[in-house]
């Protein structure tokens, strides 16, 4: 492994095996968002998209939770100092977007491994993630409803698109906990795993993230982004022309010999 941590960051970065995990490190806080975890998240994905040793990301939360969502004692603080009521909304919740616009716009496919609690905007960019892998004890809330907020971070954009209007409203209004294991019959996350299997099974799939062709990964997670905002004609010629940029690359001549070899295909990035 190769760490990028400094002392006292609110982010831990690492890479190993084509591989780079951010761990959010506020764990005395429950991991919960404020401006200076969320711009140095949004600088470790901008680091791991530029390094091509970096074929998958994994996101994990430090201490007994993923996280918490935002600061709930920044947010009080700014309410009672009275100038601007509204302070903690300016410049951390635009960062908070820029973050999960950035998990998105990574052409890295990115693996969300949650544990313990996921609220607030840790749900939203959770749900920003390409999949999701849960320790079967991890608890799911939207929770803004219970201060007084409605949802950021693409909440009521992912949710409506992946459970359906009357889910969505469900878990945004009331707003209802949902455990691990429902969570995963809703569409929610992929994978719920045991605690004791949970660090290998997160492993394992990014391992085999890691084994497959950047590129032809980056071009299926654009299609797959941009699917919602085209028509079908539309898209059936972006799903073209990616595929005829996939011809190129020299791991498609690997993956079409290792194929009829009967063999694992060894791509060149």
């Amino acid at each position: 492994m190769r760490p990028n941590d400094t002392p006292n960051t609110l982010i831990l970065s690492s890479i190993g095996d084509n591989v780079g995990e951010i761990t959010l490190n506020r764990p005395e806080a429950l991991n919960a968002f404020n401006l200076d975890l969320a711009r140095q998240l949004i600088g470790a994905l901008a680091e791991f998209s530029r390094d091509d040793s970096v074929r998958a990301i994994v996101l994990r939360g430090a201490g007994k939770v993923f996280s918490a969502g935002g600061d709930i004692r920044e947010m009080l603080d700014d309410v009672r100092r009275g100038e601007d009521r509204a302070a903690y909304f300016r410049a951390p919740l635009l960062a908070f977007g820029e973050t999960v616009l950035a998990v998105r716009k990574t052409r890295k496919p990115v693996l969300a491994a949650v544990h313990g609690a996921v609220a607030g905007f840790a749900f939203n960019l959770m749900l920003a993630c390409d999949l999701k892998m849960a320790s079967e004890a991890t608890r799911f809330t939207q929770a803004f409803i219970k201060i007084g907020l409605s949802p950021d971070g693409g909440g009521t954009w992912f949710l409506p698109r992946l459970v359906g209007h009357a889910r969505a409203c469900e878990l945004a209004l009331l707003p209802t906990e949902l455990d691990a294991a429902t969570a995963r019959e809703w569409g929610l996350i992929n994978w719920v795993v045991p605690q004791e299997d949970f660090a290998h099974s997160v492993a394992g799939i990014a391992a085999q993230l890691a084994r497959n062709p950047a590129d032809a990964m980056g071009r299926t997670k654009s299609l797959l982004n941009s699917s919602s905002a085209c028509d079908l004609a539309d898209h059936i010629e972006a799903e073209r022309l990616a595929q005829v940029d996939n011809a190129a690359s020299p791991d498609f001549e690997e993956g079409l010999t290792a194929f009829l070899e009967k063999r694992q295909p060894k791509f060149s990035k």
